[in-house]
C-alpha cells in the first residue's frame, strides 16, 4: 500500500515537472487573424514556434516544414457562408516565415456572396498537434469579434453584423484556452509545488491557494484590458525568480511560515501578468469583454485545481513517512535549482 502511494507521489510530481509547453513563450499557442471584406475572407495563422507533432511528421527537417506547411493547413480549414462552402486558395508562406522561430501562413478564401453568417472550421490540429490552441481574433468593417479553437472546439459561427457575433460563443473557448495555459505552463505548475511542499493545515492551504487566485485574477484583467503593461522578460524573470525563492524557503523551515500567504499574494500578482501574455497578443474581443475574460480566469482556476487537489494529500501523507522530510527538501532543492536556471535563461535570452 505504502508503495503504490509512492508510486502514486511520484508520477503526479513527475507530471507537474515535466509538462509540456513552453509557459508563455508561444510554444503551443498560434494567433490567427481573420479579416473580411466583402466576399473574401484572409487568414492568417502565426505559429511562434514550430509543433514537435509537425516537426516529426517532416522528421524535424525545417525546409521540408515549411514546404508541406501551406498547403496541409488549407486542406484543413473550411469556410462557409451562409451553409455554402467557401474556396480555401492561394496558401502561401508569408515573409521570411518558414525558419527555426516558426512559421506564418496566409490563406485567401473567396465566397460566391458577401459574407453575412460566417462558418469556420479549423481541423489544423490534425496536422500541427494536439498541443497546439489557436487564438483567433475575427475582424469585419463594422466589428469584431475572438475565439479560441482546440482539438475539443473546432467550429464556430456567426453573424457578420454591425453589432455583431454569437451571443456566448467565446466563453467556453477561452475557458479551455485558460485551462490548458495553466496545465501547459510549467513555471506557474513549478511555483504551486513550491508553495504546498511544506506541512501547512487545512485552513493554511486555502489561505495560501486563495492569496494567489485572488492577486493573479487581479493583475491578469489589469494586464488584459491594458490597464497594466509591464515588460514581458521582466514577468517572465520574476515568475522563474518566485519559483526559486519560495523553493529556498522550504529548504530553511520545517513548515510554511505564518506570512506564506502575503508572500503568494505578491508573487501572484506577478503570475497574473504572466497568465495576461497570451490574451494580449491579439487583445481580448470588445463585443463580450468580461465573458471573455471570466471565462479564461476560470479556466486557469480549473486547472490550478486539477493540480492542487491530488497534491496536497500526498504531500501530506509524504511528510508523515519517516524520510519524507528529506525527498521533500531534495525536491525544493532541484525547484529551486531549476527556478534560478529559468532566471539565467531568461536573462540571457533577452
Amino acid at each position: 500500500m505504502v508503495r503504490a502511494r509512492l508510486v502514486w507521489l511520484l508520477l503526479t510530481l513527475g507530471a507537474v515537472l515535466s509538462a509540456p509547453g513552453a509557459a508563455h513563450e508561444g510554444g503551443t499557442t498560434a494567433y490567427a487573424a481573420i479579416d473580411i471584406a466583402g466576399n473574401t475572407l484572409r487568414y492568417q495563422l502565426t505559429l511562434a514556434q514550430w509543433p514537435a507533432a509537425f516537426l516529426t511528421r517532416v522528421d524535424g527537417n525545417l525546409a521540408q516544414a515549411a514546404a508541406t506547411l501551406p498547403a496541409a493547413l488549407a486542406a484543413k480549414l473550411g469556410v462557409s457562408n451562409d451553409g455554402e462552402a467557401c474556396a480555401v486558395a492561394n496558401a502561401r508562406l508569408e515573409g521570411q516565415s518558414g525558419v527555426k522561430e516558426g512559421a506564418t501562413v496566409v490563406m485567401e478564401v473567396v465566397c460566391r456572396t458577401a459574407i453575412a453568417r460566417l462558418g469556420v472550421l479549423d481541423n489544423s490540429f490534425d496536422v500541427l498537434g494536439d498541443e497546439v490552441h489557436t487564438l483567433a481574433k475575427i475582424n469585419w468593417p463594422a466589428g469584431s469579434t475572438q475565439f479560441a479553437f482546440s482539438t475539443d472546439i473546432r467550429q464556430i459561427e456567426i453573424q457578420i453584423a454591425a453589432t455583431a457575433a454569437a451571443p456566448n460563443a467565446g466563453f467556453g473557448s477561452f475557458f479551455t484556452l485558460g485551462l490548458w495555459h495553466i496545465l501547459e505552463g510549467y513555471d506557474h505548475l513549478m511555483f504551486l509545488l513550491a508553495l504546498l511542499l511544506v506541512p501547512a493545515g487545512g485552513w493554511a492551504v486555502v489561505r495560501i491557494i486563495t492569496a494567489f487566485t485572488v492577486a493573479h485574477s487581479l493583475t491578469l484583467a489589469l494586464t488584459a484590458l491594458n490597464l497594466l503593461n509591464l515588460p514581458v522578460l521582466l514577468v517572465e524573470t520574476a515568475i522563474a525568480a518566485s519559483i526559486a525563492f519560495v523553493a529556498a524557503q522550504n529548504i530553511r523551515r520545517a513548515e510554511a511560515s505564518a506570512h506564506r500567504a502575503w508572500l503568494t499574494a505578491a508573487f501572484g500578482l506577478v503570475h497574473g501578468c504572466g497568465f495576461a501574455d497570451v490574451l494580449r497578443e491579439t487583445g481580448l474581443p470588445t463585443e463580450r469583454l468580461l465573458s471573455s475574460l471570466l471565462g479564461f480566469n476560470l479556466g486557469v482556476e480549473a486547472g490550478q485545481l486539477l493540480v492542487v487537489l491530488p497534491l496536497v494529500p500526498l504531500i501530506r501523507w509524504l511528510w508523515q513517512r519517516p524520510r519524507g522530510r528529506r525527498v521533500a527538501q531534495v525536491l525544493s532543492i532541484s525547484l529551486c535549482a531549476a527556478g534560478l536556471g529559468l532566471v539565467a535563461a531568461r536573462l540571457l535570452s533577452g
